[in-house]
């Protein structure tokens, strides 16, 4: 019982500290040994803990992939559940978001929109996240998703009537296989009207082929094969063995284009959260959000060869953010710039000793 209350009054006090106001932080690559990179591929799983994914013989090529790469083994989410966390990732916050409703919710339509219920923030934020930053800066950036509805003629990207990208599950509610809750370029005011760069996975192979592939790409598969599941899908061993295949593919599609070869180019897989097994308790976070969301699998390729890294450092989403921002040399944004936090860079940078 003391353990719980010690344990919920910390959230408490991190929730506060963490709602405030996000800033941007002034940073620069000069202080960072991260060398600049022209193209970084994130690919975003599900709900699995770090114990369920090494070792397991249903995931043969992540495991693979984390015995010849960069491998974080002390890497967390930053709370539970999705949304807030892919927000995070790119965002450097989460806002206050504690919940998977749409990104048009409120507080004030918390009792009247049941897809808002229990609602205590805005969904939508004014804020910048990276996609803002890389835009600013004359770079580019994409969102490639699994199971993308079709973009109908007539566009609804607010309220109830919410549609295509916008939609909250698809291609029903019992068969949500894309989630708009995965997609975190819909709850960012710079970002939410750039359909255009919210594209089907199926697009990926076309940019690769034409050279076209952005500076930042975030990967989403759908519910039955980024190891969350939802209706039609099959078994918790099923669905890791489908996240396996789709990671395993879409690896080899990028490691295998001519643009791959050339300058500096990342892959990251990562995970936004654990199986909340352990949701609420101390240890489940670290660099600042403890409680967190749970030790999940993180994994840094570079084109510079299979150069095998274990790195042990304490790191999260705002890590990798960091590391990205790094990367392209961008200011950190809000939590990214805190001084518990740090840049991945034995994964980014691995010796070549």
């Amino acid at each position: 019982m003391r353990l719980n209350r010690i344990a919920t009054m910390a959230l408490a006090l991190t929730g506060v500290a963490w709602m405030m106001t996000p800033s941007v932080t002034s940073a620069s690559t000069i202080n960072s040994a991260i060398p600049h990179y022209q193209h970084i591929v994130e690919i975003m799983m599900e709900n699995t803990s770090y114990g369920t994914i090494i070792g397991n013989s249903n995931a043969p090529q992540i495991n693979a992939l984390a015995n010849q790469y960069g491998l974080a083994t002390n890497y967390y989410g930053v709370t539970h559940p999705s949304e807030p966390n892919y927000v995070a990732n790119i965002g450097g916050s989460y806002f206050g978001i504690q919940d998977d409703n749409q990104f048009y919710c409120t507080a004030a339509l918390a009792s009247t929109d049941p897809q808002c219920a229990g609602s205590s923030v805005n969904h939508t934020v004014a804020a910048q996240s990276i996609a803002d930053q890389l835009t600013a800066a004359g770079k580019t950036w994409r969102g490639y998703f699994q199971s993308l509805p079709p973009t109908p003629s007539v566009l609804v990207s607010s309220g109830p009537g919410a549609n295509g990208p916008y939609t909250f599950k698809y291609p029903s509610s019992t068969v949500a296989l894309y989630a708009s809750k995965h997609n975190p370029f819909v709850n960012f005011v710079g970002t939410q009207g750039d359909v255009a760069n919210m594209a089907p996975d199926s697009q990926l192979a076309t940019d690769l082929a034409s050279g076209n592939l952005a500076n930042y790409s975030l990967v989403v598969p759908d519910q039955c094969h980024d190891m969350h599941g939802t209706g039609g899908c099959s078994s918790t061993a099923g669905l890791i063995a489908a996240g396996d295949a789709y990671v395993g593919s879409t690896v080899s599609e990028i490691m295998s284009s001519h643009t791959w070869q050339e300058g500096n180019n990342a892959i990251v897989i990562t995970w936004d959260e654990d199986d909340f097994s352990d949701s609420g308790l101390l240890g489940t976070g670290c660099c600042g959000a403890n409680p967190g969301g749970g030790h999940v699998v993180t994994i840094v390729i570079t084109n510079k060869g299979p150069i095998h890294v274990t790195d042990n450092t304490p790191y999260n989403h705002y890590s990798l953010l960091r590391s990205m921002e790094d990367a392209f040399g961008l200011p950190y944004l809000a939590h990214a710039g805190d001084a518990s936090v740090t840049s991945m860079t034995p994964l980014f940078h691995p010796s070549r000793n």
